[in-house]
């Protein structure tokens, strides 16, 4: 399960945790527990306030939904109705948060419905097959004995994760990024002194490679914004090091 699929349980069942989180500041029983409650309180809001990722926190709902359960369920059982009652407001939460959690609508109703101020990731693998075609033809349309030497790089782990999703379907190589983690699986291999590179910057390619050429732009065709609209393709040749020595300049943790 990716992590935001378990977004919308984590809002629908919002009076949940908030009451594991209210036992365990409040209840006598939970002293032992209140630290941990308190840890768990500051993560969330953290998350908001640092304008992180909804799952980042992903760790302190899990203590929260068990700390709520009990108390949430003897609630409930003291009368029949509020089940049916919970089920409903369940249902209706969930309906409401799944569009903002989810890209459940089609992709082109990002241009006009503003989703992405709340969930920016909900267009970030929007024409990813489209993109992958581009950077395609741009790699085959190289002469055959350059093609032999070229990799691909990109920006960021979205356009990699699209390209290693549907790269090989295009006869493309591995790709390779130095966005965050995705760096630890480089450097390209050695006999690649030529590369494709998407969305880089162009002044880092002209500090590696001897020649830096702009090849095509990509666009999704939905009018939609994301870190991948517009997104330049270079073709970068003339390696002027190493790999080994070159990669660590790719590298970016952001």
């Amino acid at each position: 399960m990716t992590p935001w699929a378990t977004m919308p349980k984590t809002a629908a069942l919002t009076p949940i945790w908030v009451s594991g989180l209210i036992w365990t500041l409040r209840n006598a029983r939970a002293r032992t527990f209140r630290p941990i409650g308190i840890a768990c309180a500051l993560a969330i809001v953290l998350q908001f306030v640092l304008g992180g990722k909804p799952y980042y926190a992903g760790g302190a709902f899990t203590f929260l939904f068990a700390a709520g359960s009990v108390p949430a369920a003897r609630y409930l059982l003291a009368r029949a109705e509020r089940i049916k009652g919970a089920i409903i407001a369940l249902v209706i939460s969930t309906a409401g948060v799944l569009p903002v959690a989810l890209p459940v609508l089609p992709a082109a109703a990002l241009h006009t419905v503003p989703l992405q101020k709340i969930n920016y990731d909900l267009a970030e693998s929007i024409a990813w097959p489209k993109q992958v075609a581009l950077v395609a033809r741009e790699y085959h349309a190289l002469p055959r004995a350059l093609r032999r030497h070229t990799t691909v790089i990109t920006a960021n782990y979205g356009e990699a994760g699209a390209i290693d999703r549907y790269g090989a379907q295009f006869g493309l190589p591995a790709v390779y990024s130095g966005a965050n983690n995705f760096w630890l699986w480089g450097p390209p291999p050695a006999s690649a002194t030529a590369a494709i590179a998407v969305d880089l910057d162009p002044q880092l390619l002209r500090r590696e490679f001897t020649s830096v050429r702009l090849v095509a732009v990509f666009h999704n065709g939905l009018g939609v914004a994301d870190d991948e609209q517009g997104a330049k393709i270079y073709l970068a040749t003339g390696l002027r090091t190493s790999w080994s020595r070159a990669w660590p300049a790719f590298r970016d943790y952001s």
